[in-house]
């Protein structure tokens, strides 16, 4: 099992993850990685597998928990080598150490980047092309010296090694390797550059190519055995323009492509090294570098597919502006190569054939939209079907509606209306806003006193009243002594025998009694 291991921000470790899905890819394309784990890595966290080539810097999180970025190789791919200010091109030459801690310092990268100067890869004298990406310059730079990249994180940084090119062929069991190959006989062995100038006054040159794919100005292919393209370098002069179009033949003496996978995990190969590919049964023997390795990882189990070569020998990415009119080659039949597009013309009609690159890239394009596509078909299918599915359940557990009064309610569809009838002196109803605003003043309602003007009041005269909650009203008078005044029938009882005249008035006879005195009033 394989940890990876995650950093912060600032690049300090924070924890080795097994339990993790990375797809990962560098070379001729990609330099990109994706992966998945928990928790998910934040933005400028570096992710790791330490003493390999695998990593790369987190610039974008999904909200589907998955983190992508550039690798090493597609942090390098990001910074561009430049020239000096008037210069023609940048030129290198030295140690191979030295010249890439020299370039790395150049791009901005030498705080992560570094190389070892004990290399015993030198470069010669060499000159880049014009504003190239950082990683094609410097692959590009060690393949004139036969040699090769590797990046490996180790003590806390990338450090890179040149290191020269190996061959894997014979010494690869062939139970481990698995290979498609596809081989082009008749690559292009005659080309025509074209640089400065317009129309008659445009500088041409001519390379050709023999049978075993030597360059040269001396052309030994003709008639059936001819295969003509142009090679459109504009505002070169005739001295560069040589020079670029002779190497450009070179690259297309490629006749074939080889896609490798390897079963054998100690096998490694890096990008830059050669591998042959043999099909005895077709006569099919093809020797091509490694262009790109492709890294798989789930629960920390790696696979490593290599990709190798090219799917034709006439892939190749040529930018310039085409020549306006004319054919090339006999019979009004030719082949120009532009941006990684094959442009034939025969009977006077272009057509377009993109390059086997171009088609995958269009190829995954598709896939991918097809894919977001059609998640996104799945996903509003599923909504649709969980409103047919609400709207049944509610039709269902709400298949009638009943009121009562003052309520009353009508359906339509799936909309319910509920309405309300208001209280009249017939019939029973809501409170109207009227109604309760008499009924709010109630509290407020004070009982007038009683005058010659005032109808309806009362007016006490020293006797206390009393309101039942059934609205009996009791009153009774007071006595001279403002006392208590008895009706006529009234009873009291007292022990001293005084007569209850004194204290409450009127016309009282004492009653007949064996304990205390009583007394009824009688007037």
């Amino acid at each position: 099992m394989v940890s990876l291991i995650v950093t912060d921000a600032k690049h300090k470790p924070l924890r080795a993850v097994d339990d993790y899905m990375l797809d990962l890819a560098y070379g001729s394309d990609e330099n990109s990685f994706k992966l998945t784990c928990l928790p998910q890595p934040e933005a400028g966290a570096l992710i790791i597998i330490d003493g390999t080539e695998y990593g790369g810097l987190v610039t974008v999180r999904n909200t589907d928990g998955s983190v992508e970025g550039p690798t090493w190789h597609g942090l390098l791919s990001r910074r561009i080598l430049q020239p000096d200010t008037g210069r023609d091109y940048l030129t290198v030459s030295g140690a191979a150490g030295d010249v890439l801690n020299m370039l790395f310092k150049r791009i901005g990268l030498d705080a992560l980047f570094t190389a070892s100067a004990r290399h015993a890869v030198t470069i010669g004298s060499y000159s880049f092309d014009r504003y190239t990406d950082a990683y094609t310059g410097i692959r590009k730079m060690l393949a004139a010296n036969n040699a090769k990249l590797r990046l490996i994180w180790a003590d806390g940084r990338v450090n890179a090694y040149a290191l020269p090119a190996e061959h894997y062929g014979d010494s690869i069991d062939s139970d481990l390797l698995e290979f498609k190959a596809s081989l082009d006989s008749q690559p292009v062995n005659h080309l025509i550059g074209l640089g400065t100038g317009e129309l008659k006054d445009r500088a041409v040159v001519h390379w050709y190519a023999d049978v075993n794919g030597n360059v040269s100005q001396t052309q030994s292919l003709t008639g059936l055995a001819e295969r003509q393209a142009v090679y459109d370098y504009s505002n070169a002069k005739p001295d560069e323009l040589n020079t670029e179009t002779r190497k450009k033949l070179i690259e297309l003496q490629s006749q074939g492509g080889v896609e490798v996978t390897i079963t054998d995990n100690t096998l490694s190969m890096d990008i830059g090294d050669t591998v042959t590919g043999r099909d005895n049964r077709l006569g099919i023997t093809l020797t091509v570098p490694v262009a790109k390795k492709v890294v798989k990882s789930s629960g920390g189990i790696l696979s490593v597919d290599y990709e190798c070569g090219t799917a034709s020998g006439d892939t190749t990415s040529l930018s310039g502006s085409a020549e306006s009119n004319g054919s090339t080659g006999s019979g009004g039949s030719g082949t120009y190569y532009a941006d990684g597009v094959t442009i034939t013309m025969r009977n006077n009609t272009f057509s377009a054939v993109v390059t086997p690159s171009r088609v995958d890239d269009v190829e995954k394009t598709a896939k991918d939209a097809y894919t977001l596509a059609s998640n996104y078909s799945a996903e509003i299918g599923k909504a649709q079907q969980d409103s047919i599915a609400a709207i049944a359940a509610a039709a269902m557990n709400v298949a009638s509606i009943t009121t009562a009064t003052p309520l009353s309610a009508s359906r339509n569809g799936q909309a319910v209306h509920i309405t309300a009838t208001e209280a009249t002196a017939e019939g029973s109803g809501l409170m109207s806003a009227a109604d309760k605003r008499k009924l709010d003043g109630l509290d407020t309602y004070a009982l007038p006193a009683a005058t010659i003007a005032t109808l309806g009041g009362v007016r006490p005269d020293g006797s206390t009243i009393t309101v039942n909650e059934d609205g009996v009203i009791t009153a009774h008078a007071t006595s001279t002594g403002n006392g208590i005044l008895f009706p006529v029938g009234y009873v009291v009882m007292n022990t001293t025998g005084s007569d209850p005249a004194n204290d409450f008035g009127g016309v009282w006879e004492e009653r007949p009694s064996l304990g205390a005195h009583m007394w009824e009033r009688t007037g």
